[in-house]
């Protein structure tokens, strides 16, 4: 896998290409975590248009759940979306949002998450 995080004035945006991983997918989440300015950001987009392979047989959820939940405490207002056509992320996505009771936003373009971040931006 490879991705690219964008750090943008309220928020970030991350691109995933090709196979995504679990430990990969983590990894982003864990750098977003650590910026010195996520406790201000308003939204995280996770942009997965094209990524050609999901590879999260070894998804660990609690892990997932605990690190979103503390981070949470750090920033409660965040709001996340991922933009994907994969019925594996779509499955996770709302999984984890059942979980946490975080309502991630399941978007299929950037056309449509960028709209998402600004609605983020004004709080709706």
């Amino acid at each position: 896998m490879s991705y690219s995080i964008v750090w943008e004035k309220r928020g970030t945006c991350v691109a995933y290409t090709g196979t995504v991983c679990f430990k990969e997918f983590m990894a982003a989440v864990l750098t977003i975590h650590r910026h010195p300015d996520y406790p201000s950001f308003k939204y995280a987009i996770h942009d997965m248009g094209r990524v050609t392979e999901f590879d999260f047989s070894d998804v660990n959820m609690t892990q997932l759940l605990a690190q979103e939940l503390g981070a949470r405490y750090t920033n409660p207002n965040i709001r996340a979306c991922v933009v994907t056509d994969s019925d594996v992320m779509d499955q996770l996505v709302k999984e984890f949002s059942a979980r946490t009771n975080l309502n991630v936003g399941l978007l299929q373009s950037m056309e449509e998450a960028r709209d998402w971040s600004e609605s983020a931006l004004l709080g709706v």
